[in-house]
């Protein structure tokens, strides 16, 4: 059994790639067991969302979204929203929630999704509940959860094992605890180098 950790943030647009190759992964893989941890890459971003050129110059958004766009089209990924960022943490537990519930996949993909090609601010309860129920996971239940603080330790080992792995950009898959691997390529090339 390969065990591969990924560390991911659902505000990356690179980790949209990787959640799909993960996924392929998955589906072709019986004997691969994939854990993921959740990283916020901006933990204390205004749940009201804000825009990427405030930080970013416009150009090198653009630059970086042809790779992206590339990358992603192997997978039929749509980028529609290019400079609205949120904050995740909410749809981090959430997400754990779903996870617990089987439903991670489901969870993930809607997430990615409302994100990028729909630009919903993930910040809002609201928002999340959305991809909730398109999942197919009890949001009542989910909001109790992560209210009650179900969560909050597991979010904070999270942070805990991206300094003990050193993560230093998502995604980032660890594979067998002693091999990281960070660097996007097409489906097949990136298989050679997390499972070769």
């Amino acid at each position: 059994m390969t065990n591969i950790k990924i560390f991911s943030d659902f505000a990356c647009p690179f980790c949209y790639i990787g959640f799909s190759i993960a996924d392929k992964l998955r589906r072709e893989n019986s004997n691969i067991n994939i854990e993921w941890i959740p990283y916020e890459l901006d933990s204390d971003y205004p749940l009201e969302g804000g825009d990427l050129t405030e930080s970013i110059p416009q150009k090198q958004i653009e630059l970086s979204y042809r790779r992206i766009e590339r990358l992603g089209s192997e997978y039929g990924l749509v980028y529609n929203n290019k400079t609205k960022k949120f904050n995740t943490n909410r749809l981090h537990k959430a997400a754990l929630y779903a996870r617990d519930e089987g439903r991670y996949y489901e969870f993930a993909r809607e997430a990615f999704k409302a994100i990028f090609e729909h630009g919903k601010n993930v910040g809002e309860p609201v928002i999340v509940n959305e991809i909730g129920l398109a999942a197919g996971i009890s949001i009542v239940e989910m909001n109790r959860c992560i209210d009650s603080g179900a969560f909050d330790e597991e979010m904070e080992e999270a942070r805990n094992l991206a300094s003990i792995y050193e993560i230093e950009s998502v995604p980032t898959f660890v594979v067998d605890e002693n091999k990281k691997v960070t660097l996007l390529k097409d489906y097949e090339r990136f298989k050679k180098d997390l499972l070769g």
